[in-house]
């Protein structure tokens, strides 16, 4: 059976920026839950300076701590990483690289239009 986070009374109410509200939770026979990791979001960068700003990763960053300074939330670090094609978070971000950061007043519109597709 095919569900949400939120359709679980016994698991956490998690942040609507976490990046889990955004794959359904399978729940087998013997009630094993788990998530289909395999569904893939894609938010590619614009390219454009009037919707994100440039950030050079420095020596104590890391994915959660960059979302915290530019979003005020450390569970954004998923946006991070798909707005700049980082396909493996676990690795620490490249000192001196530089990234792009979605601007703060788009962050919504996008989770919406995210938790609209995943409705559907």
């Amino acid at each position: 059976m095919i569900k949400k986070q939120t359709d679980f009374t016994d698991l956490p109410k998690l942040s609507l920026y976490r990046y889990e509200n955004f794959f359904n939770i399978y729940e087998d026979d013997n009630k094993i839950r788990f998530y289909n990791l395999l569904k893939s979001i894609n938010v590619f960068p614009a390219n454009d300076s009037s919707v994100e700003t440039e950030y050079i990763i420095k020596p104590t960053d890391t994915w959660v701590y960059i979302s915290y300074k530019s979003y005020n939330t450390m569970d954004l670090w998923w946006l991070i990483c798909e707005y700049n094609q980082i396909k493996d978070a676990t690795k620490k971000p490249e000192v001196g690289k530089t990234i792009k950061i979605l601007k703060k007043e788009l962050v919504w519109p996008i989770i919406s239009e995210l938790r609209r597709q995943i409705r559907q």
